[in-house]
C-alpha cells in the first residue's frame, strides 16, 4: 500500500487526532514514524511477505512495534509512564484508524500490550536483542480462535493463522 493511499483513507476525525498527537509530543510523533519503518524493514527481514496476516510474524510485528516506539519516544522522556502510554494511545489510534473484526483486532491489542510489558523489562536492550527475544518468544505463542481466549494468554503472544 502507498503511502498516499493511506493519508485518502483518512477520515478528517481521524486526521484531526494524527494532528493532534502531532502537535502534543512533536518529538514522540518523529520517533514513532521512525519506529514504524524500523519494524516494517526489519519484519520484512524476518518474515518476508508474511508479517501482513494474523499470524505469528504479525505477533512478532506488533510486539515489536510496541517496544521500538517506546526505545525511540525515551530518548526524548526519561519518563516511562509517559512513553508508555503514548505508545498505547498510538498504537490503540492505529487499531480504530485501520479497523479489524473483532478478533483480529483484540489479538493485535493484545500483542501490542505484550510489547510495551517486554519494553519495560528491557529497556536497555538493543534491537537485534529484542528480535531475537521475539523470535524466542514465538515458539511459546498461543493460537486463539476466539476473543475470550485471549484473557487465558496474558504473558504470551497470539495469533489467528498458521
Amino acid at each position: 500500500m502507498l503511502v498516499w493511499d493511506v493519508f485518502k483513507g483518512i477520515r478528517f476525525r481521524q486526521l484531526k487526532k494524527l494532528m493532534l498527537f502531532l502537535f502534543k509530543h512533536p518529538f514522540f510523533f518523529i520517533s514513532t514514524i521512525k519506529a514504524t519503518f524500523d519494524v516494517l524493514r526489519i519484519s520484512q527481514r524476518e518474515f518476508p511477505n508474511t508479517h501482513g496476516f494474523n499470524n505469528k510474524a504479525n505477533a512478532f510485528r506488533h510486539a515489536l512495534w510496541n517496544i521500538f516506539i517506546a526505545k525511540q519516544c525515551s530518548l526524548f522522556s526519561k519518563k516511562s509512564y509517559e512513553v508508555i502510554l503514548w505508545t498505547k494511545e498510538f498504537t490503540d489510534w492505529h487499531e480504530d484508524f485501520s479497523p479489524n473484526e473483532a478478533l483480529p483486532r483484540i489479538m493485535d491489542l493484545h500483542n501490542n500490550c505484550i510489547g510495551r510489558e517486554l519494553f519495560l523489562k528491557t529497556p536497555k536492550s538493543t534491537q537485534n536483542q529484542w528480535v531475537i527475544l521475539l523470535k524466542e518468544q514465538l515458539e511459546y505463542a498461543v493460537q486463539i480462535v476466539s476473543v475470550e481466549d485471549v484473557e487465558n494468554y496474558p504473558r504470551q503472544l497470539v495469533y489467528l493463522e498458521n
